[in-house]
């Protein structure tokens, strides 16, 4: 639901007693991880056509040079989440993001009171603590290029293709780390350990990729990553997920890849 959907929803039932409310808070946050929950207040919620108020929705303002952060909410990694009842999000803040846009949405009386938002960083969280990793990858005209997690992995603005990648990680996790490219019946298609090399080096571009983790790893973590191709533009994934361009030929231009606590 947007924005925009919901003034017209509230639009739809405006009375001096039922009527549409909102506040925002602007959050500039360093670069890291978050999670980012809601507490109910002691009051029903009301349910409007399907959507819960008071309710919260988490996106960031777009800034010339800057990052939009990525919110995890629900299985799904996109550009904005909406909380409500004890809801929570995890939030990618890469170097350089724009800052948090927080807008609390409220529909009833006067008497309704906004939830109570709460934001703690989870880089030091010792019973899921984050995974570094290093994504090493091999571009046409350019050579082997390192990218830290959740670094876009690409030639700067030159529109060159991926070739190859290996990704490192720390010994406790080596091979419960995996990668493949979805949806072909070469080895490329089947599921490559880290460490590993996938691709190669000189040759034809990747046609998409998966990462995935396995147990016991899974249980507390998950992956992340994106893909952008050259003409179909930027896809999101988790967990296994194929990241692969829908027109035929669309060569893998950038990726990123980071895994993150449950």
């Amino acid at each position: 639901m947007t924005s925009d959907q919901a003034v017209a929803v509230a639009g739809e039932r405006d009375t001096k007693s039922d009527r549409f409310r909102s506040t925002a808070q602007v959050l500039p946050l360093p670069e890291g991880l978050y999670l980012i929950s809601v507490t109910p207040p002691r009051q029903a919620p009301v349910i409007v056509r399907g959507v819960s108020f008071p309710s919260v929705q988490l996106t960031s303002i777009p800034q010339p040079g800057s990052v939009a952060p990525r919110f995890l909410h629900k299985g799904e990694l996109n550009s904005s989440a909406w909380l409500s009842g004890t809801d929570q999000a995890v939030v990618v803040v890469p170097a350089g993001a724009s800052p948090l846009l927080i807008t609390n949405y409220l529909y009833g009386g006067e008497l309704q009171v906004c939830l109570d938002v709460q934001v703690k960083r989870l880089d030091n969280v010792a019973t899921a603590p984050t995974v570094g990793l290093r994504l090493h990858t091999h571009i046409q005209q350019v050579g082997e290029v390192s990218f830290a997690a959740g670094e876009w992995a690409a030639a700067e603005d030159a529109p060159f293709w991926v070739e190859a990648i290996r990704v490192e990680v720390t010994p406790t996790v080596g091979q419960l780390l995996q990668y493949r490219v979805p949806g072909v019946s070469t080895s490329e298609g089947n599921w490559m350990p880290a460490p590993g090399l996938l691709g190669a080096p000189g040759g034809r571009p990747l046609s998409g990729i998966a990462f995935r983790l396995l147990p016991p790893l899974a249980s507390t973590h998950r992956v992340v990553y994106g893909a952008r191709f050259l003409r179909h533009g930027e896809m999101e994934a988790v967990d296994g997920e194929p990241c692969r361009s829908p027109q035929p030929q669309d060569p893998l231009i950038a990726l990123r890849v980071a895994i993150l606590p449950r």
